[in-house]
């Protein structure tokens, strides 16, 4: 046991190192049901905003479905090239009027439900702004070595060549615990449409490289969730989502 939370903190630190400058935040809600156009609008107004575009980054408003035991709805994702850019515009944002008018337009229509901090480790595929369906695989790793390597294999075989999307692993450097339960990293892949992630599923689930990496992912890890995101709105401040790679 000693050894592999040894491995996990070496791995972990290895990878912050690595991806120091890339962070992710995410802030997920709850929104009454009937009342998504108006949560939506009140995000709008944010980023269309004076202060909301004055940084660099990228955030997507995303809609949950199938989640599970998670009661968020929708989701706010931040990607920032640096935690001194998240920070710079932290400050900014807080005690602002527009913190106030978005704080006021949700409080009748969302609920909080969790946030967490993000930070990605590596990818595979093509990362594009044109992906806008999201499966994302919520795990607790018991050895992050043997997941990197198994995506990695996996990835790399003769099975994967021609995988339209991208493939991220990421890790959960704050906010671990979930409402479903501990969750150490995700495993985030993105495609254009559902009709793309299902022709893909049912040829990549059949291969034999496929069955080796569920040998290793169930002995590596154990999932807590998995559920679809599909991007609402995306918000380029001066960044886009290939910039993020």
């Amino acid at each position: 046991m000693k050894k592999i939370i040894l491995g996990f903190l070496l791995f972990l630190l290895a990878s912050i190192q690595s991806h120091a400058a890339q962070t992710v935040l995410v802030y997920e809600w709850a929104v009454t049901t009937g009342k998504a156009s108006e949560f939506v609008a009140a995000v709008d107004a944010l980023q269309k905003s004076k202060l909301g575009g004055d940084r660099t980054a990228q955030v997507q408003l995303q809609s949950s479905t199938f989640n599970g035991a998670n009661a968020a709805t929708h989701r706010v994702v931040v990607l920032y090239q640096s935690m001194a850019e998240m920070e710079a515009w932290s400050a900014k944002f807080a005690g602002s009027k527009e913190q106030e008018n978005f704080l006021k337009s949700i409080a009748e229509v969302a609920t909080p439900v969790q946030e967490y901090m993000v930070q990605s480790f590596t990818n595979w595929g093509d990362v594009s702004n044109k992906d806008n369906v999201w499966d994302i695989v919520r795990v607790n790793v018991s050895d992050p070595n043997a997941i990197m390597n198994g995506l990695n294999e996996l990835m790399s075989s003769s099975s994967a060549k021609g995988f339209p999307g991208q493939l991220w692993l990421v890790g959960i450097v704050r906010g671990q615990a979930s409402p479903v339960g501990n969750v150490t990293h995700e495993i985030v892949i993105g495609y254009e449409n559902y009709a793309e992630l299902e022709a893909w599923q049912e040829k990549m689930t059949q291969t034999e490289d496929w069955a080796n990496w569920m040998k290793i992912a169930s002995a590596n890890q154990t999932l807590v969730n998995r559920y679809f995101l599909n991007n609402v709105k995306v918000y380029e401040h001066g960044m886009t989502l290939e910039d993020f790679d």
